[in-house]
């Protein structure tokens, strides 16, 4: 910073990443402390089975992709599902197994979503229908701009 120029300030009431961020993880928070007593599932094992009950068959590796979760933790989480009998696992190929849910994963996975729909309609409460629609195509031009922000990621990552 030169001399002559103003320090920046963060105004957290407009910070967009900083709002998404609390949103999200006050209802992380939540919904994993909800879901941990009522069907002894944190919300990284939900996200996992919803992902594995809409995209049967699919790997680690493409839960990790879609929606942005740890490796290690699919992968307890899967461990802990198959264990408890949610989903069941077949290889393909030397090292990818695949996973599906099981009758048992499909009735819980029914149960949490209309928990989970639930919640869902209590923080979207007061939004329109159109109001509704247009956040949702906002969250996903936010997804789409995702690439961007890891160039930005890129072009610092040797500055020091």
């Amino acid at each position: 910073m030169s001399k002559n120029e103003e320090p920046l300030r963060l105004d957290l009431e407009q910070y967009t990443q900083g709002l998404l961020v609390w949103v999200s993880n006050k209802l992380s928070a939540s919904a994993s402390a909800l879901y941990r007593r009522l069907f002894d599932l944190g919300v990284t094992d939900w996200r996992v089975l919803a992902y594995i009950e809409i995209y049967p068959w699919s790997t680690g590796a493409q839960v990790c992709e879609l929606i942005g979760l740890d490796k290690a933790a699919v992968s307890r989480s899967f461990g802990m599902l198959a264990e408890r009998g949610l989903l069941h696992s077949r290889p393909n190929g030397l090292r990818k197994v695949e996973y599906a849910t099981t009758a048992d994963g499909r009735r819980v996975y029914q149960q949490v979503l209309r928990v989970a729909l639930e919640r869902e309609r209590a923080l979207l409460q007061g939004f329109t229908a159109a109001e509704k629609a247009a956040l949702v195509g906002y969250m996903h031009r936010l997804l789409d701009n995702l690439p961007a922000v890891d160039a930005v990621d890129a072009l610092h990552s040797g500055a020091g």
